[in-house]
């Protein structure tokens, strides 16, 4: 139904419905709580660290009782009784899967701040010198398409930075994307690099939680958003704060603080191979 406010895209399953089933008995029920994503799968993670396995579904439920509970005039020794009608136990990807949680935005304060405090312990104030990451290899804005398709294939490279005048980093190429428009017609393996890469912002931003007073730089591009804003690390910045970049996105090319030389790439396989080397990786 378009004119239900609530029949719109949610992501607890099962629950929520723009429509009601034959069996319910609208008359019966006294009182309707809305619950949001964000309460039912915060509520789910509360009730499986206190040790009972369930899913959003049954989060929804107890957050719903929880909030009656506050609302509505109980006498002493009365009880709310909720039913949990679903185990996490399919949930492994979503529910359980705190990269999931983050980038849908399901945790309340307090967990964020645990998982925060939790991935700083993990990566015990490393910082991204401290992936010993090797030296990029760079294509320019004049290579042919040709060149660049076969200097990635070559290599197993998923994508390459492309740098200007002077061997200034102001882009990247992905492979798929590369391969996508040959194949296409759009391009020819002649063409040059600098009509199909794409473009980092003139203006570079320092990542939340560095130090501009740090010497030396590492540079991340955001490659999933429509501007390709572009991020300004140092080599002192923690791993922790470039895992929580990754979980939104799949690439950072480390440069110079004056972003003029591209010196490695990081990926999310970077930040699993460290953590196997310190034996602290948790499956």
């Amino acid at each position: 139904n378009i004119a239900n406010p609530l029949a719109r895209r949610w992501l607890c399953e099962d629950i929520g419905r723009a429509y009601a089933p034959r069996a319910l008995s609208a008359g019966s029920v006294d009182m309707w709580i809305q619950v949001s994503d964000n309460v039912a799968y915060s509520m789910a993670r509360r009730l499986i660290q206190g040790g009972i396995f369930a899913g959003p579904s049954a989060g929804a439920s107890v957050a719903a009782a929880r909030m009656y509970a506050m609302s509505a005039s109980l006498q002493q020794g009365q009880r709310v009784v909720v039913i949990i009608g679903d185990t996490a136990r399919n949930y492994g990807d979503t529910l359980l899967s705190d990269d999931w949680m983050l980038a849908h935005d399901l945790l309340d304060s307090r967990m964020l701040d645990e998982l925060q405090r939790k991935q700083h312990d993990q990566y015990r104030a490393a910082s991204i010198e401290d992936l010993q990451l090797p030296a990029a290899v760079t294509v320019s804005e004049k290579d042919s398409m040709g060149v660049a398709i076969s200097l990635m294939a070559e290599n197993d490279f998923s994508q390459v930075p492309v740098t200007g005048s002077g061997r200034r980093l102001i882009g990247y190429l992905t492979l798929s994307a590369a391969q996508t428009l040959i194949d296409n017609g759009t391009a020819t393996r002649g063409m040059p690099v600098r009509q199909f890469m794409l473009r980092f912002a003139g203006r570079a931003t320092r990542a939340p939680g560095t130090d501009n007073r740090q010497s030396g730089g590492a540079a991340i591009a955001n490659i999933t958003s429509a501007r390709k804003q572009y991020w300004l690390i140092t080599p002192e910045t923690p791993l922790s704060e470039l895992a929580r970049f990754f979980e939104t996105h799949s690439v950072a090319f480390v440069t110079d603080a004056s972003r003029k030389f591209c010196l490695g790439i990081a990926t999310k396989q970077d930040l699993i191979t460290f953590l196997a080397r310190r034996h602290t990786l948790k499956y």
